[in-house]
Formats: structure tokens, sequence, C-alpha cells
């Protein structure tokens, strides 16, 4: 494990990419302009757009467009009822980002291709749950995500019709078919229930600890719990190590400008820059400055950035926690020698 641990504290310079940190700059202030423009409404379309994008994956046309819808439609759903929710109705929240994590998580059984899409719409459902803005219904919301899927399946269009590849490509290799009933029954489906439910315990805690930034311990454990005992080791302290320097250095950034707006905004593009340019370097330095991004915008919303900072660190604390936890109940349960749940995200 401590071999393991020294690979993926090795900083890959190779990976260093300017051009996409510009482009991702680029892309981060064309948002917050957008954001500022059109609202919640508009970041939710764009939010669509980007989880149907990163969703799509090469194979037959049908199965692309099966994914898109499912989606867009799931994702839609999703939108209308966390808007009603919101953190409000902290029951009906945690039904929600319980029952989406446990099918999202089964779908992994299908192939690669369904659990990138089960990730994403797990990931969805604990941000949307902080998305509503005022004024916006829940029908409005769920329409935007609609909008926003139409516009990505028009992009990937375009994208195929510019392609010289074949119209149906060979299916992707994968698990052979199987019935979500088998799925569920498997090792897989054990994992499922354990990320779900602690996905939803994450969801509670965050809401009632943490009521500035409540979705952070659950993003935490959706994004660090993994089958394999070493992958979830190695994110959780990867996250955790860059989540501590990133809110320290932002803290500290924010102390020094002494209520300098233009100190902290050069120190943010700065900041966002880095994110995406080196975000193949090493996963702690990408958490790193996301999460120096996280702090510094909140500086520059006129909120308290030391508490910003402090919520980030201890949220993350608490979802590497609970994922950790979790894992180690599901070892209880699967042993090893049965092997990680086939189809799973890694």
């Amino acid at each position: 494990m401590l071999t393991r641990l020294k690979v993926a504290l090795t900083l890959d310079l190779d990976q260093v990419d300017l051009r996409r940190g510009v482009v991702g700059l680029a892309g981060i202030v064309a948002t917050i302009v957008f954001v500022a423009i059109f609202g919640t409404v508009g970041m939710t379309a764009g939010l669509a757009v980007l989880f149907v994008v990163v969703a799509d994956s090469p194979g037959p046309r049908r199965d692309r467009l099966v994914g898109v819808l499912v989606i867009t439609l799931v994702g839609a759903l999703v939108a209308a009822i966390a808007t009603w929710a919101g953190t409000d109705h902290v029951w009906v929240a945690t039904l929600l980002t319980v029952g989406i994590t446990a099918i999202a998580t089964l779908a992994a059984g299908f192939g690669h291709a369904w659990a990138m899409r089960g990730i994403l719409l797990s990931l969805w459902a604990v941000v949307a749950l902080s998305v509503a803005g005022e004024g916006e219904s829940a029908l409005e919301l769920a329409a935007a995500y609609v909008l926003g899927g139409l516009v990505a399946a028009a992009i990937l269009w375009l994208q195929s019709r510019m392609s010289h590849e074949p119209a149906e490509q060979a299916t992707s290799s994968g698990p052979a078919a199987r019935t979500l009933g088998e799925i569920a029954r498997s090792p897989l489906g054990v994992f499922a229930l354990l990320r779900a439910v602690a996905v939803g315990l994450a969801t509670v805690l965050g809401i009632e600890l943490f009521p500035e930034y409540p979705i952070w311990p659950a993003l935490t454990v959706v994004l660090v719990l993994r089958p394999k005992v070493g992958a979830t080791l190695e994110i959780g302290v990867l996250r955790t190590l860059g989540t501590l320097g990133g809110t320290m250095a932002a803290a500290g950034i924010v102390a020094l400008a002494g209520g300098s707006d233009a100190a902290v905004i050069v120190a943010f593009l700065v900041a966002a820059l880095a994110m995406m340019a080196l975000k193949d370097v090493n996963y702690a330095v990408f958490v790193f400055f996301l999460s120096a991004v996280l702090v510094l915008i909140q500086d520059l919303l006129g909120k308290d950035a030391d508490l910003a900072a402090e919520q980030r660190l201890l949220a993350t604390l608490l979802g590497a926690g609970i994922a950790f936890a979790a894992l180690w109940i599901v070892l209880r349960l699967v042993p090893q020698g049965r092997g990680a749940p086939r189809g799973s995200e890694g």
C-alpha cells in the first residue's frame, strides 16, 4: 500500500498542458459570465450540456442515443425533484440521493460507458440539491436541463457527421448481457447498496453540519468510494491532502490581499489556469487548485473565506471517512476472494 501511495504522489510533469489550461480558464470565465446573465436556469442548461457530452462514448449510434436519452430524461427528473426539495426537505433530498446512487452504481454492471453515466447522474443528484435559485420553479429547471441535453445531442450529432468513422462502430467490449436483477444479486449489488447508504448519510450530515455548503460531504463520497480498496484509499488520501493544501493556501491569499478584490481575482485566475493545466499531473495537485478556486470564489461572492476553507476541509474529511467506513463494511460482506464488483468504475 505504501508503494502504491508513493506512486500516487508522484508528479507526472509530462502531463502539463498549458493549452488546456488556457482553454479551461476561458471556459470557466465564460461559465461565470453565462450564469451572471442567465442565472440558475442557464447554469442548469450548461451543466446538462457538460454531463451529456461527457457521458457519450464510442459505439453504435443506437447505444449512444439511448445513453443520451437516459441521462437527459433522468437528469431532468432529478433536477425537478431536487429543486423542489433543496436542502429544506432533508428526507426527500436523502431518498433522492440514495435512490439515484444505488441505480446509477448498478448501471456499472452493463459496462464502462454506463458506469460513467452512473457516476455523472450520482454527481448531478447531489449538485442539483444546491442549484435552485430564487424564483425558478422545478419545472423551469427540469426544462432547462432537457434543453441542455438537446443542445448536447446536437453537438454530438454534428461531431459524428463531421468524423470519417463508420456510422455503426463495433460494440465496445464489456461484460456479457445481464439483467438488472442479476447485477443486484452480485457483489456489485452489495457495493451499490452500501454506496447509496453512504451518500445518503453524507447528505444528511452535510445539511445538518455544513448548511452553507451542504453538498460537499456527499460529493466526496461519490468521488472517493470505489469497489477496490487501493483505489478508494488512494483517491481519499490524495483528495484530503489536496484539499488541505488548497484551502490553507487560498485562506492565506485572502488574508494577504487585505480586502483587495483585484488581488483575489488574479489569484483565482491563476488557480483556475493551473487547475486545468495540471489536471493530469497528479490528482492531489488538481484538488489543491480546485479547492483554492472554490474558496477564492466564495470570497469574491462576499462570503467568509476562512469559513469556506474550514468547511471545505471538514466536509472532505467527513466524506472520506464515510467512504472508508463503507468500504470496510463492503469488504466484510464481500470477501476479497470473490473479486471486485464486476463492471464497476474501478
